[in-house]
């Protein structure tokens, strides 16, 4: 009996799992929803750019990927009109290759640190050797008509004046980088473009060892109040692993500008 009553346990542990995973899936169709995008056409789309590229579907526990690339996608399905992308942190260039699939028509530029500054400050040993992240960069972007490569730090982009429609923020997510990439971006977009930060943590100490930070949510809110953005929070996975317990969420900030006279 102790046996049967352990496996109805565990059965009922797994659909409380199940349960709470369709919630997040739901919470997630929600906010896209208020966004006016679609997820499932964007998914669908993804699908079919990734198994060209990859030979693979999404799927969140793959590398880096994440609901990014479905706000992306779903951003390319709808009637947005988008010319100029700006990617800042390359990494190893699949958002890149991705985005170029994406949007064909568009100009896409993807700045990153220079190879010895990313060397030197070990900024994506957590992932690849180094000599590994610039192979793979360089296969994922060569042939790749539409888009630049800027070997720079992002603070540089402060002297452009170019003006973009969707711009993903992937650099340092720490002050004061990313709070100067966030503002910096905000100059860039233009009147109806798109930005979305990666990994904005609502709670986080400054300087914890995991490398969480509040520079991006607390920049986003000082924007926000001061009137010249406004901005909804979308989960960056939906999986249960990655929601469980709350603290562990991320979320991808998107953000448009406001309209001040």
């Amino acid at each position: 009996m102790k046996i049967f009553g352990y496996l109805a346990f565990h059965n009922f542990a797994n659909r409380l799992f199940l349960n709470y995973e369709r919630s997040l899936l739901d919470e997630q169709n929600e906010a896209f929803f208020s966004l006016g995008l679609d997820r499932d056409k964007g998914l669908k789309k993804l699908n079919s750019i990734l198994e060209d590229i990859y030979a693979v579907s999404y799927d969140e526990k793959r590398g880096m990927w994440s609901e990014h690339l479905l706000l992306f996608a779903s951003i390319a399905t709808s009637d947005r009109a988008i010319s100029n992308i700006l990617e800042i942190g390359t990494f190893n260039g699949e958002t890149a290759r991705i985005l170029s699939a994406l949007f064909p028509s568009s100009q896409i530029l993807t700045v990153d640190l220079p190879f010895s500054e990313i060397e030197k400050t070990k900024m994506y040993e957590y992932e690849t050797k180094n000599s590994q992240l610039i192979f793979k960069r360089n296969e994922n972007l060569k042939l790749l008509s539409n888009v630049k490569f800027l070997e720079k730090n992002s603070l540089m982009l402060m002297n452009i004046a170019t003006s973009f429609d969707l711009i993903w923020i992937d650099g340092d997510h720490s002050y004061p980088v990313a709070a100067i990439d966030i503002a910096n971006a905000v100059r860039m977009l233009n009147p109806d473009g798109v930005g979305i930060c990666d990994d904005v943590y609502l709670d986080a100490k400054e300087g914890q060892m995991d490398g969480r930070s509040k520079a991006s949510i607390e920049t986003l809110k000082s924007l926000n109040n001061a009137g010249l953005i406004s901005y909804n929070l979308v989960q960056k996975r939906i999986g249960g692993y990655f929601n469980f317990p709350a603290f562990n969420r991320k979320y991808l900030g998107v953000m448009k500008k406001s309209n001040i006279s």
